[in-house]
């Protein structure tokens, strides 16, 4: 029987590319949305579930899906989120609560449930998560998704530590801003488009198959955990020549 892999976040740009790779390499996918209406890509072995993630209330909801076929899943993308492009004193309260909620509130929740229903049935189980570039380098009007960025990757290397006895595998990839249609407001013209590729040393923006490309190979490594694995073009590594 193939195993299950559940997939949060499953109406973004980013899901739209992982979940066909993914059912590729034979797993059977439960895609979870917080819409009620989204269509995720289609493939032979794909379960639409409708469920906000980020309380508990919600990944209760996916947790029974499991329990009521007496079944485990041994993988966890967790690809939910949102992105805020503000500084301090434009953020509202309301603001702040979502993207914490939206990025951080999700990843912990949906964690401590994997975990739970992994030991309960004494099954090995792995985990990835996406980060952004923000979470380890000071962008600016950056300053709720970094933090929010930034306690995801802190959550990713404890709960590692903690699991690694249970042989859960939790990692995550810290991505640099996709070429998608999610940054469509950022990338609003060919200027904008020219500016943000000049902050990247490979003179890109990143490629959102390439970070699926880059989930994948974190599934598959069995002697890698509590890793933070960066696919940014080299933005948080090394700066590019500007030359204009």
């Amino acid at each position: 029987m193939q195993p299950w892999m559940i997939v949060t976040g499953a109406s973004g740009a980013l899901a739209n590319v992982f979940i066909p790779l993914a059912a590729k390499h034979e797993w059977r996918i439960l895609a979870v949305s917080r819409k009620e209406d989204f269509i995720p890509p289609e493939t032979a072995d794909i379960t639409r579930l409708q469920a906000d993630v980020s309380s508990m209330a919600g990944v209760d909801t996916v947790m029974q899906f499991f329990k009521e076929r007496n079944e485990v899943p041994e993988c966890l993308v967790h690809l939910a989120g949102s992105f805020l492009l503000a500084g301090l004193g434009q953020t509202s309260e309301t603001q702040y609560r979502h993207c914490l909620a939206a990025n951080l509130d999700s990843a912990f929740f949906m964690l401590k449930a994997f975990v739970a229903i992994l030991r309960k049935n004494h099954t090995a189980g792995n985990a990835v998560f996406v980060s952004s570039v923000v979470a380890d380098i000071g962008v600016a009007f950056h300053e709720a998704v970094a933090a929010a960025k930034g306690g995801l990757e802190s959550l990713v290397m404890a709960a590692a530590a903690t699991h690694a006895r249970d042989a859960i595998r939790i990692n995550a990839v810290r991505s640099g801003l996709m070429d998608s249609p999610a940054a469509s407001h950022i990338l609003r013209n060919t200027q904008a488009r020219e500016m943000a590729q000049r902050q990247y040393p490979l003179g890109e923006l990143i490629d959102p198959a390439l970070v699926a490309e880059a989930i994948i190979f974190l599934l598959q490594q069995r002697q890698m955990t509590g890793q933070i694995l960066s696919v940014d073009a080299g933005f948080t590594a090394i700066r590019p020549l500007v030359t204009s």
